[in-house]
Order: C-alpha cells, then sequence, then structure tokens
C-alpha cells in the first residue's frame, strides 16, 4: 500500500469520526432540547397546580367564612318589639333553627365543592356540632373520629378530641373517659391541655353521679390552673370548701 493510499485511507476515517460525532451531537442536542422542553412542561405544570391549589384553597377559606358568619350572625329581634329597635348589624334571621338550617348548606357546600381542602375538613367540624345540637351524635362522633385521625397534628384537632369526649360521656361512656382520661393525665404530653382533661374528668364524674369526685376535680382546675380560661367557671362548680 503505497504511502498516497495510506493517507487517503486516514482522511477517510477521519471524515467518518466526524460525521459520526457530528450524528451523535444532533442527536444530544435533540435529547437536550427534548429534556429542557420536559423539564419547563413540568414546571410550569407544577405551577399550574400549585396556583390551582392556592386558588381553590383561598376560595374554600372564603366560603367557610361565610358559612361562619352565618352561625355567629345575630338574629333579628322577636316580632312585637319597640319600632324604635334596629335589628343589629348583619341580622337576617328570625329563629336559630333558622339560622342553623342556612349555616348548614353553607357548610356542605364548603364540604362538597371543596373536597380535599383544609376548608373542607374544618367545615365538617361545625356539621358535627349542628348534627350534635339536633341529638345526631352518631354522625356528629363519625365526622369528629375522621377529623382526629386524618388530621392528629392540625391546629383544630384538641377542640375535637374534647368535644368527641364530651359526646361520649353524654352517650353513657363515662366510665370509659373517667379511665382515659387519668391515664392522659399522668403522660408527659397528653392529647389535650391538663385543664381541659379535668373538666372532662369533672363531667363524666358527674354523668356517673359522683358529684364529691366532680368537685374535687373542678378544684383541682381553680387551684392548679387558675389562669385557666376554666377556672371561673370551676370556681362556681366546685361549690364551698369542707
Amino acid at each position: 500500500m503505497d504511502r498516497q493510499h495510506r493517507q487517503d485511507l486516514k482522511h477517510d476515517k477521519f471524515v467518518d469520526e466526524i460525521g459520526t460525532l457530528s450524528t451523535a451531537a444532533r442527536e444530544n442536542q435533540r435529547l437536550l432540547v427534548t429534556i429542557t422542553a420536559a423539564a419547563v412542561a413540568i414546571a410550569i405544570l407544577a405551577y399550574g397546580i400549585y396556583f390551582y391549589r392556592s386558588n381553590h384553597e383561598q376560595k374554600a377559606q372564603d366560603a367557610l367564612a361565610a358559612a361562619m358568619d352565618t352561625m355567629d350572625s345575630p338574629l333579628l329581634p322577636p316580632a312585637g318589639q319597640p319600632a324604635q329597635q334596629q335589628p343589629a348589624p348583619g341580622a337576617k334571621y328570625k329563629t336559630d333553627a333558622e339560622r342553623s338550617a342556612a349555616a348548614e348548606k353553607q357548610f356542605r357546600a364548603v364540604e362538597s365543592n371543596y373536597s380535599g381542602s383544609d376548608a373542607a375538613d374544618v367545615a365538617k367540624l361545625y356539621l358535627a356540632r349542628l348534627d350534635a345540637q339536633r341529638g345526631d351524635t352518631t354522625n356528629a362522633r363519625a365526622l369528629l373520629q375522621q377529623f382526629i385521625a386524618g388530621h392528629p397534628k392540625h391546629l383544630l384537632v384538641g377542640t375535637a378530641r374534647y368535644s368527641l369526649y364530651q359526646l361520649r360521656i353524654e352517650a353513657g361512656e363515662a366510665p370509659q373517659v373517667v379511665s382515659e382520661v387519668s391515664a392522659e393525665l399522668v403522660k408527659t404530653e397528653p392529647v389535650l391541655p391538663a385543664d381541659s382533661l379535668l373538666v372532662v374528668l369533672a363531667h363524666a364524674y358527674e354523668a356517673q353521679g359522683n358529684e364529691a369526685k366532680s368537685r374535687d376535680t373542678y378544684r383541682r382546675i381553680a387551684t392548679e390552673f387558675p389562669e385557666s380560661p376554666y377556672a371561673i367557671e370551676a370556681q362556681r362548680r366546685m361549690g364551698p370548701a369542707a
């Protein structure tokens, strides 16, 4: 093989390698463009989901706030009141039953229209309260238990636990509640603040007809937790010192 032929072969090999590298570069470029486009699409999708969820939650919170305003709205003055007596601002309903029915409708709309939102979960607590007020303790308990199981760290889980204890006492489970609450009171981190647990315990003793233990428990609240919001009522309920 002469020198010129060897140079031609080297040249052809060089050309082939450059062609292969160019093809690979173009393919890699297409891959990089595809990856970049996919990353941008994912980022846009993620932002869209975040924006949707934020907007969805804000609308849910607004609807929840409206339902809470209805729940807490003042009533219109009874018929026959002096004409000069003006209704309180925001008064729209004549009776508590009418107001509760309107609020319930709004809370149920929050629950159904914004399922999965924090506002919908809170709406269920209000629905449990309304159920309990009309004597439907079975459904009220179910809603409270669902909330507690699904949201153990929620800001309002303590309220749900407290309400559930009270419903259980009213349902005849006072002995079980006494046992559970007594066990919680000796824990380092009980499920409720100690003063709240003592209120539940006092109520449970009272439901069993054990007035002495009920008064002693109220006395504990007044003496051990004088700054508690329950302290004044506890002083009234504990009666005179023996």
